[in-house]
């Protein structure tokens, strides 16, 4: 039986997992109420299918104005992200350590029974005047599309996007595949949209001198406005670029800032449900929009994270909380309170990292050799980042407090000045995406 054949079951057996997880009883992995009506930004750690379930049961349905989600392509492929640290005034590579898998047990079938679940979800939390930009190649997009049709209604779809750029790999039995796909539906009819303009260059860059017309002139030549046309050309993130965070399928700023340009207005609430490396919260708060961003992806929210917080980005940081989960990094702190000059400040030191489960890092014989090196003489050049809960509830970390790495190593003391709640939580996360957290109590 070929795929097309196989559509209908898929969806209708999305259909019935989305309709049964919504009927579900009650078993928040999220579990403060503040989570869901605070107007902060967010970034999640866990399932965006349950999160996405936990928005709907705690009122979010039709809440959101914008959707743009990044997902796996079908790709068949492992991602990594290459681990740098540094010693001797030299960057070694310690190792490429796996970001996500795009590889499906059970085939392509599996993969869209998966995406069409989701989507089910994205749809009910879209308002009436939203919009959805979903982002994929040549491996998924045509049968995305048909899916699509399906769950919004063919008379919803808008616009399929195509993006071009010079980057990526060329062969020679084929031609070179330089472009992904943004499929973008409505909720409805009443959906915003604000269209965008581009230059168009007259022939022989020239000036027409058409009555009416309006036409400017650059560098290159002479050129008129119109309306912006579906194929975009935005280069890819530069190896050297500012923007760029390190993770295998970062999309650029442009593109992401396009999209919202045109699809929302400051103030509206964004989501992205697959968000990688957080491009779509980064460029939302920039243009005065607000986002919510979840990822099951260890590298991913480390990623985001961090970017979040070097750019001074206001928000909250939520992990799904998970039965039975293994400890991957131990650490060891102190935390200690100062009442100097009247002014309560709590001091935190950070005093080592280890791993109770060293092999599973998945390293070679020299980086397990530069792993040892650096836990006994310099064991900051392995965080990431570290945060701080001055008032834990022993069940959400909300950091009140984040110190990143900048390109030698992390600091690793701090002093808040903040009189402590009952518990305080200190939190790290090092460049494999691992995490250790230590309580403390007053």
């Amino acid at each position: 039986m070929g795929m097309i054949e196989k559509l209908p079951d898929i969806l209708s057996q999305a259909r019935a997992t989305y309709e049964r997880l919504r009927e579900a009883p009650h078993q928040t992995a999220f579990l403060t109420e503040e989570i869901f009506h605070s107007p902060e930004n967010r970034l999640v750690k866990g399932d965006n299918l349950l999160y996405m379930r936990e928005l709907l049961r705690k009122g979010m349905e039709g809440k959101l104005d914008f959707i743009y989600i990044d997902p796996p392509f079908f790709s068949k492929a492992d991602y990594t992200i290459d681990i740098r640290v540094e010693k001797s005034k030299k960057k070694l590579s310690l190792s490429r350590h796996r970001a996500f898998s795009d590889r499906w047990d059970r085939g392509f079938g599996e993969y869209l029974e998966m995406m069409s679940v989701r989507l089910f979800f994205m749809k009910a939390l879209l308002s009436e005047t939203g919009s959805i930009f979903v982002h994929l190649d040549w491996h998924s997009a045509h049968y995305m599309k048909v899916i699509m049709d399906e769950i919004f209604g063919e008379d919803m779809f808008v616009n399929e996007i195509i993006w071009q750029y010079k980057s990526g790999g060329a062969s020679s039995r084929h031609f070179g595949r330089k472009h992904d796909t943004i499929l973008f539906y409505a909720k409805s009819r009443h959906y915003f949209f604000q269209a965008q303009k581009e230059k168009s260059y007259n022939r022989q860059l020239k000036p027409y001198r058409f009555k009416g017309v309006k036409e400017y002139k650059d560098e290159q030549g002479w050129y008129t406005l119109v309306s912006m046309k579906d194929v975009w050309q935005i280069d890819m993130v530069g190896r050297t670029a500012g923007e760029r965070t390190g993770y295998a399928t970062q999309k650029p700023e442009a593109l992401v800032q396009r999209l919202l340009q045109s699809a929302t207005k400051e103030g509206d609430l964004c989501g992205d449900f697959f968000c990688g490396s957080g491009t779509l919260g980064a460029v939302a708060w920039k243009m005065g929009r607000r986002f919510l961003m979840c990822d099951n992806g260890q590298a991913a929210i480390v990623k985001s994270h961090k970017r979040l917080v070097k750019e001074n980005i206001p928000h909250v940081l939520l992990y799904e909380k998970r039965r039975e989960e293994r400890e991957t990094l131990m650490l060891e702190a102190q935390c200690s309170l100062k009442k100097d000059h009247l002014l309560p400040s709590l001091k935190i030191r950070l005093k080592g990292i280890s791993y109770p489960r060293a092999e599973e890092l998945g390293l070679d014989e020299e980086s397990q050799g530069l792993l040892l090196s650096l836990l006994k003489k310099d064991f900051t050049q392995l965080i990431e980042y570290w945060c701080v809960d001055t008032d834990y509830d022993g069940r959400v970390l909300k950091p009140k407090a984040s110190f990143c790495a900048d390109k030698k190593a992390v600091a690793k003391e701090a002093v808040i000045p903040q009189n402590p709640g009952k518990t305080v939580a200190v939190k790290v996360m090092d460049v494999f995406g691992n995490e250790g957290m230590l309580t403390f109590d007053f």
